[in-house]
């Protein structure tokens, strides 16, 4: 139904034209891209305009020299030369003397002085109210049918609701090359979908700046473009809603999470939840595309069927676990992570049924066929993954068996130091008087990994205009900072008064969201130790161990009574999520 509501009123696109001189026209496609040197002209011919107003967003390799729209010049005299050579994002521009219900014909006039040459038309078309009630209702309806399974509790769904609204009127003040990564650089998110699309395989990975990443969010993407039907002049609306679905899932199984730990604590319940779904970066994500959206949402999925795998050790939990583990693989490397919790839970499980033989006979059968069912989907998922990516590195044409061949080709300017400071110190002055993390300037602090994480934690890599904006980042990190240090306030005053062996059993049952806080964290830091660049420290990478922050930052509620400072400070939290109602009016 997504897929269906971005075709809403879509421009289509008829006929397009290359052409060099007055004697030679040919039938194109977009995007263009071939070898030509010179000055040429293409045409385009749009139907389904509804609209004598229209913005388009231009991409041309190397300049646009000249725009006709039904025979009548647009002057280009407002536009930056830059812009107007902008091969990577491109430039808007609006139109306001199209016919509505007519064939309108675009040409563009352009210089390019070196191969290849492109060009590359969309349109930005905004989203009408019917538009927003659509996907609104839709997301929700998708999200109350996952709770029939994923248990929530009714003040949770509210929360969903708000935090999906919120989503939604932040895809309607952001287009799809506004605040993302990697989409349509060579070889991104864009092109690898383009590229199932067109030649029905997988690419090599060492041609594509994203090419390297496992094939199942591409896949699906893929199949959704093409089963939805999208128009070639369409924008890339649909991708952003096929994110939203993921995010979906995501929400609702990190909901059904902090259900399991939270079902009879109303308080901690209600401050986790508004936090979880109306956290800032977790909207500015909701909408990107790429497959960060389709690790969360597998992830999720499978850290929720952990929990309740350790709870009840059944065998069926168990098998949906593994399943969903797999796809987070299949999807994304740092699906490691959840790999790795679901590996060590197991042999845990497995040691102490081995240390009761009486057990062990009774336990046998079933425990060889858990484990056999898991490493297979393991092992399958580690080679559909990794495989490709080996074959081409044994082969030399690859220059690294993780990344293929983008480190060679990343801007130097993202590198940063890889000194044993860069990762123990916490440069505390510069992370309160800096709202944003840059990745580009050593101001914000992104020579430290602690400050990159916990400030891109908060609104990932961008930066927002305005005082009022400023200030609110600063109050954020503020805020996360007291979470932080409440969190630890109360594991320290509880210290004296618990034993050992309570100790012990409180490690064990929660064991499952230790193992995800720490090692997703521990995969962050050792791809920056990696591959020492700026943005291989963005918190996006581990972006669901928010789940695991916010259960331990809520466990001060257990008893705030008795420990009232940590339950105050870890308020921050839920202000940080009810703070994005403030910040979506701003942007």
């Amino acid at each position: 139904m997504l897929m269906w509501i971005s075709t809403w009123k879509s421009i289509t696109l008829g006929k397009v034209e290359f052409s060099s001189n007055p004697n030679e026209h040919r039938i194109v496609s977009l995007p263009f891209s071939e070898d030509f040197v010179g000055r040429y002209t293409i045409s385009v011919d749009l139907e389904n305009v509804t609209s004598a107003y229209q913005e388009f967003r231009i991409t041309p390799d190397d300049e646009v020299v000249a725009i006709r729209v039904n025979g009548e010049n647009i002057p280009l005299n407002n536009i930056p030369h830059s812009d107007l050579r902008n091969y990577g994002s491109g430039f808007l521009m609006s139109f306001n003397n199209l016919k509505p219900d007519q064939t309108n014909v675009f040409q563009f006039d352009l210089v390019n002085e070196s191969n290849p040459t492109g060009f590359r038309l969309e349109t930005t078309q905004r989203l009408t109210t019917t538009q927003l009630i659509g996907i609104a209702f839709s997301l929700f309806s998708f999200a109350l049918f996952l709770s029939r399974t994923l248990k929530i509790s009714h003040a949770q769904k509210l929360f969903l609701l708000a935090g999906l609204i919120v989503s939604v009127m932040y895809l309607s003040k952001t287009d799809s090359r506004t605040r993302t990564f990697d989409v349509y650089e060579g070889g991104g998110h864009k092109d690898y979908i383009e590229h199932l699309i067109h030649h029905k395989n997988l690419p090599n990975p060492g041609e594509g700046w994203e090419y390297h990443q496992p094939p199942l969010y591409y896949l699906i993407a893929a199949t959704a473009k093409v089963t939805g039907h999208i128009p070639e002049a369409a924008s890339d609306l649909w991708a952003q809603l096929l994110a939203l679905y993921f995010w979906v899932i995501f929400l609702v199984s990190g909901l059904a999470c902090l259900h399991i730990a939270f079902r009879k604590r109303l308080v901690p319940l209600l401050i986790s939840s508004l936090a979880f779904c109306l956290w800032p970066a977790g909207i500015i994500h909701s909408i990107r595309i790429g497959n960060d959206l389709g690790l969360y949402a597998f992830y999720g999925l499978s850290f929720f069927y952990t929990l309740k795998w350790w709870k009840t050790r059944a065998s069926s939990d168990l098998i949906w676990a593994s399943l969903w583990m797999g796809a987070s693989l299949l999807t994304k490397s740092n699906g490691l992570a959840m790999t790795s919790t679901l590996g060590a839970l197991f042999f845990l499980h497995m040691v102490l049924i081995f240390t009761d033989k009486q057990h062990f006979q009774a336990k046998k059968t079933k425990l060889i066929r858990d484990f056999s069912i898991m490493s297979a989907i393991f092992a399958t998922a580690l080679l559909l993954n990794f495989g490709d990516n080996i074959y081409y590195y044994l082969k030399g044409t690859s220059s690294d068996w993780l990344l293929s061949n983008v480190s060679e080709s990343i801007n130097s300017g993202l590198k940063v130091n890889n000194n044993l400071e860069n990762y123990l110190v916490f440069d505390l002055a510069t992370y309160v008087l800096h709202p944003f993390i840059s990745t580009w300037d050593d101001i914000s602090g992104r020579q430290y990994f602690w400050n990159f994480v916990w400030r891109s934690s908060l609104t990932s890599e961008f930066y927002f205009q305005g005082d009022a904006l400023k200030y609110w980042g600063v109050s954020n990190g503020i805020f996360l900072l007291c979470a932080l240090a409440g969190t630890c306030i109360y594991f320290l005053q509880k210290q004296p008064y618990t034993t050992r062996r309570e100790m012990i059993l409180g490690a064990y049952k929660y064991l499952p969201w230790i193992l995800t806080l720490v090692l997703p964290f521990l995969l962050l830091l050792a791809y920056r130790i990696k591959v020492p660049l700026s943005c291989n420290t963005d918190f996006r990478y581990i972006y669901p161990v928010l789940i695991n922050i916010i259960f331990f930052a809520c466990l001060t509620w257990k008893k705030p009574k008795e420990l009232p400072i940590p339950a105050v400070l870890t308020l921050g939290l839920g202000i940080i999520g009810a703070s994005s109602l403030y910040w979506i009016k701003l942007i």
